[in-house]
C-alpha cells in the first residue's frame, strides 16, 4: 500500500552542502504538529553551494509532498520468532541433559 500526504517545512539550517528542514503537519490530526526533521543534501541536486543556500534559505517555508510505502512484515517476524523459539528450546534441552549428567 502506498500513501501520500502533504506537509510544510521550515529550513532551520543550511551550510551549502546540507540543509535541515523541520516538517509541520497541515492535514487532519497532524495539522500544526511538528513531525520531525528531514535532511536535504546538495549532492542530490545540481546546485552549486551558493545556489543551494539561496534555494533553501534558513527560515524559508517549503511545501513538501511525501509518499510512504507500507508492507506487512508479520510473516518475517513470525518466521524469525519460530527460529528463536526452536533455538531456545534446543539450547534449554541440551543444558538440561548436561545438568543430568553431573
Amino acid at each position: 500500500m502506498v500513501t501520500s500526504k502533504r506537509v510544510e517545512g521550515e529550513v532551520e539550517y543550511n551550510d551549502g552542502e546540507f540543509a535541515e528542514v523541520q516538517t509541520i503537519g497541515i492535514e487532519g490530526i497532524e495539522q500544526g504538529l511538528l513531525l520531525g526533521a528531514i535532511q536535504i543534501y546538495r549532492c542530490n541536486t545540481e546546485n552549486m553551494p551558493e545556489d543551494f543556500q539561496r534555494r533553501f534559505l534558513v527560515g524559508a517555508r517549503l511545501s513538501i509532498g511525501t509518499s510512504t510505502e507500507i508492507t506487512a512484515i508479520l510473516r518475517k517476524v513470525r518466521a524469525r520468532l519460530r527460529r528463536i523459539v526452536k533455538w531456545t528450546s534446543a539450547k534449554a534441552s541440551s543444558n538440561d541433559l548436561r545438568d543430568l549428567s553431573r
